[in-house]
């Protein structure tokens, strides 16, 4: 009879739940995506003007079904172009100035999701949203610019310090449901920011874009993450019955179990649970030890590698020249041997210039041309293009008081 009576309640209970409709409840959510970002400039090809990764972190709370406020911080650089310098030289191919720098951003927006504004559904797999918001831009690490300031136009926003300005935005986006809790995002957006943004006036035509309306710099951004909610906001009704009637036929088969089971079969399960409690501990203590003398040996034999394969080699240049000459070419294979004996290793070739003579700007132009010569020795030689990084600091460091020993590229591999 008790049994009878337990399916009964069971069934009614499912019956009630499948008949239950799913319920909106506010609650707070958190989401983080990543991208790249298209900064507006005068670069002939697009992706010139391309940086990733854009970082974004939000945090925000639905209110009602279909709207909700986020907080958002972002970034984390931007590119511009200089065309038609100034001071060209044969040397400075196309005319075209690229140069990098840092920004981070906390805007606040307002959102829409479209669907659930009029018929609210927990279990929709896809939610169109739309949003707008204001923010703060501060950027930063303005170097790349500076060191080429001759070549901007008179007409310029070449800034030296952290610059903080306003910002507006807007964007679309689709919400991906994969669980209750979890959803992908995918969101595309626009930063309308000050003029003074990229260090340039926006007042010429934009290749393959043409002018831009008003005085404004566009920063445009395509990000895909994760967005989680705390209890998720409109979770099933359905789910919470079903999750309950489970829970009470499993504690009742639970309470029927107990009362059935002979104290002998209990003696008997605890000391069979002892027995592999003792085994099991023995096992992981015999694991542990293993796996320490295992990472033990590991890091050993790769301190020894490492030090093996630690080498540094200098290639010198003539005077205002980026060529590398046939006595330096014997140093160049010294560091393909090492790379081809340590297929792990990577080499950084970084590409100096004598601050005794030239100008800075020139210098930096050759100390790039010194380091990528270098590297373009070692692709040739069979080195694979990852595993060279390439580096140039102009007449800003030196590796020796003596000038000409200024005029080089050091390679290190590690």
């Amino acid at each position: 009879m008790r049994k009878t009576i337990l399916v009964i309640s069971t069934l009614l209970a499912m019956g009630a739940s499948a008949l239950a409709q799913e319920s909106f409840k506010p609650g707070w959510f958190l989401d983080l995506k990543a991208g790249a970002t298209y900064t507006a400039g005068e670069a002939s090809n697009f992706f010139d003007q391309v940086t990733y990764p854009t970082i974004a972190l939000g945090a925000g709370y639905e209110f009602v079904p279909g709207f909700a406020l986020r907080g958002e911080f972002s970034g984390w650089q931007a590119k511009g172009t200089v065309l038609n310098g100034r001071i060209l030289r044969e040397a400075e191919g196309d005319g075209q100035f690229h140069y990098k720098f840092n920004y981070v951003q906390f805007n606040v927006d307002a959102i829409w999701d479209i669907c659930n504004s009029f018929k609210f559904k927990a279990s929709r797999l896809f939610n169109p949203y739309i949003f707008a918001g204001v923010g703060v831009n501060y950027r930063f690490n303005n170097k790349e610019a500076l060191a080429i300031a001759d070549y901007f136009p008179p007409e310029n926003y070449l800034w030296d310090k952290g610059v903080v300005s306003f910002t507006g935005r807007f964007g679309a986006g689709v919400d991906i449901r994969l669980i209750d809790a979890l959803h992908l995002e995918i969101e595309l957006v626009d930063n309308i920011l000050s003029d003074h943004f990229n260090s340039k006036q926006n007042s010429l035509d934009v290749p393959m874009i043409g002018k831009w309306p008003l005085d404004f710099d566009y920063n445009l951004s395509a990000l895909i993450g994760l967005k989680y909610s705390f209890g998720r906001a409109g979770a099933s009704k359905r789910a919470a019955d079903d999750a309950a009637a489970k829970a009470a036929a499993a504690d009742a088969a639970a309470r029927a179990a107990a009362a059935e089971r002979a104290a002998a079969e209990k003696a008997a399960a605890e000391k069979a649970a002892a027995e592999k409690a003792a085994a099991e501990k023995a096992a992981a203590d015999k694991a542990a030890a293993e796996k320490a003398a295992a990472e033990a040996a590991a890091k050993k034999a790769a301190a020894e590698r490492a030090a093996a394969r630690a080498t540094e080699e200098t290639v010198y240049f003539v005077i205002g020249r980026h060529n590398i000459r046939n006595s330096e070419v014997q140093k160049i294979q010294n560091i393909v041997d090492i790379m081809n004996a340590y297929p792990e290793a990577n080499v950084t070739v970084t590409g100096y210039a004598d601050i005794e003579t030239g100008t800075h700007a020139g210098n930096w132009v050759l100390s790039q041309k010194r380091a990528e010569n270098v590297a373009d020795a070692l692709k040739k030689a069979g080195i694979a293009a990852d595993r060279i990084t390439v580096d140039y600091v102009g007449d800003t460091k030196k590796v020796s008081e003596v000038p000409s020993e200024n005029r080089c590229s050091v390679m290190v591999t590690r």
